[in-house]
């Protein structure tokens, strides 16, 4: 339980992060307004859920989840809940299906790796 802890530490974190690093680069107050966001943010999301479900690779499809789940959080903090509340949770949610698919996907590759040394 306590690796856990630290995985999603650094995957909330690692939201937070991307979510921060993307909205000052491109001056948007939103991340995702930014085409940033698509050709920096997500790929190091995505990169980051592939390395975590990599090294825990049960429940992988959480390691691509919480980032997501970071970002909702800073965003809410950063601005409030606001009037289109429903349409950002719907759009966390379909942005997440990258990063948990790259998170299924280094979990597959730890099992392959596994099997392949053993």
């Amino acid at each position: 339980m306590k690796k856990d802890a630290w995985l999603y530490s650094a995957a909330f974190l690692c939201g937070i992060a991307t979510w921060v690093v993307v909205s000052t680069l491109s001056g948007r107050r939103e991340a995702w307004d930014s085409e940033l966001y698509f050709s920096m943010g997500m790929p190091t999301v995505c990169a980051t859920s592939m390395i975590l479900g990599f090294f825990e690779p049960k429940r992988s499809w959480r390691w691509g989840a919480v980032p997501m789940a970071g970002q909702f959080f800073w965003m809410l903090m950063k601005q409030g809940a606001g009037n289109l509340l429903p349409l950002g949770v719907i759009v966390f949610g379909l942005f997440s299906l990258p990063s948990i698919i790259a998170a299924r996907f280094g979990a597959w590759m730890r099992t392959k790796w596994v099997k392949h040394t053993a």
